[in-house]
């Protein structure tokens, strides 16, 4: 009797998901060809399974209304050119994102992200080199872009390490990188970085924990957590504009968060003055723009050198006003409190990864401006985490076995961990 011959299969989604993240999350190594690199990756994807596309378009086509507004702008826009220009490589970039839920289980998806970060994170250690003031750029264009890598590894690398679906070799790695990132850390000189990602981590352990817990244990966790949350909100309402100055300048840092304050200051009197619709979608920060010129010239910035307001409401606000910013806020603020749900349902440490970057996005949208725009690795995750929170959420509600046939008849396996699954079907989040 013959040996059944060896056959390599490739998981096709994966290979070309893993090409467009690693030319987003390591431009600075791509260079002029990471644009280049997720288009092409990111429409073979679209292509590679057609039918699958389309029926997950259908399914979330309510994330598209965002880009679909950022091209509405262009009807009003000061900048015609550049809102159409830019609203349709954000139509492309949302497109990638819903098609990659579809074919991506969510256990697939962050052990991808720990290789591609990884990476960075190696290449970094090896061939970085130090900024102007000390600080440690790795081998990315600021201390603040290496200091955001970090963050995000951080969580993703302790993700890995508690994860008991992955291999012991996996987990080992993922404890060197969680454990090599605080260093790190303090070299980037990054404190909002390094602040902001405990309570991140502590999201992602405590959810991992709460797996093991009854479910009367689980809601009591939660209610304790919900009542610090509100706590600490509180404390900042009151207080927070004193602890921010203790906070800087105890870590050597300009109280006024180098200036950002008069950024601000500047972008909410363009508000005012179109509250609703905005300046048009990208439209602020062009070359030979007088009020932008003006800023660059006032922070010793070159003129188009990519500056922004350092504060995702003001900045987005300025350019697509209240009712594309209300478009964001749904994605964001809609996204955690999805998957803070679904994660409650069903703790893992997928779901508790995404929950983990869904919040340290939004603690960060209060100083940065890291979505809604065009190839942005930031901007996939944020639409990714709403998807993939919906559709577990749906898939709790609905009989598993009529789900999971459906999915397969399809051809497209579930991306969402179904309960009571029957042992001929594959389980997706392996």
């Amino acid at each position: 009797m013959s040996a059944a011959p060896f056959r390599l299969t490739i998981n096709q989604a994966y290979v070309l998901t893993f090409g467009a993240f690693s030319a987003l999350v390591l431009n600075a190594m791509f260079g002029s060809l990471a644009a280049l690199t997720f288009m092409i990756c990111g429409g073979l994807l679209i292509v590679s399974n057609l039918p699958a596309s389309i029926d997950s378009l259908r399914r979330w086509w309510f994330v598209l209304l965002l880009p679909a507004y950022c091209l509405l702008t262009v009807l009003w826009s000061q900048y015609p050119a550049n809102s159409l220009r830019y609203g349709l490589q954000l139509t492309f970039t949302f497109v990638v994102a819903v098609v990659m839920t579809g074919r991506l289980s969510t256990a697939s998806l962050m052990r991808l992200m720990f290789i591609v970060y990884g990476i960075g994170v190696i290449a970094s250690i090896l061939f970085g080199r130090t900024g102007s003031f000390g600080a440690w750029l790795g081998v990315f264009g600021s201390k603040n872009a290496f200091a955001a890598h970090l963050a995000v590894f951080a969580l993703i690398a302790v993700a890995v390490a508690a994860d008991d679906r992955s291999s012991r070799v996996l987990r080992l790695l993922g404890v060197v990188g969680a454990v090599s990132s605080v260093p790190l850390l303090v070299l980037a000189q990054s404190a909002g970085a390094s602040i902001m990602v405990v309570p991140c981590i502590a999201i992602v352990l405590l959810s991992i924990l709460s797996a093991r817990l009854s479910g009367m244990q689980r809601v009591f966790m939660t209610a304790m957590l919900v009542l610090v949350a509100a706590a600490l909100v509180l404390l900042v309402l009151t207080m927070g504009d004193t602890l921010l100055t203790d906070i800087l300048e105890g870590s050597g840092k300009d109280a006024t968060l180098t200036g950002r304050t008069d950024l601000w200051a500047t972008g909410l009197s363009y508000i005012a003055q179109r509250p609703l619709q905005g300046l048009g979608y990208r439209s602020f920060w062009v070359i030979g723009f007088a009020p932008a010129e003006e800023l660059w010239a006032m922070f010793d910035v070159p003129s188009g050198a990519g500056f922004n307001f350092h504060n995702t409401y003001i900045s987005n606000a300025v350019e697509i006003g209240m009712i594309g910013l209300g478009l964001q806020i749904v994605i964001m603020y809609g996204g955690a409190l999805a998957m803070g749900i679904y994660t409650f349902a069903r703790p893992n440490a997928p779901n508790a990864l995404l929950l983990a970057l869904q919040t340290l996005m939004i603690l960060r949208s209060f100083i940065e401006v890291e979505v809604f725009f065009e190839f942005s690795i930031r901007s996939i995750m944020g639409v990714a985490t709403l998807i993939y929170a919906l559709a577990g959420l749906v898939a709790l509600r609905r009989p598993t076995v009529a789900v999971g046939r459906r999915r397969l008849s399809k051809g497209v396996l579930s991306h969402v961990d179904l309960p009571a699954r029957p042992r001929s079907l594959p389980n997706p989040n392996l």
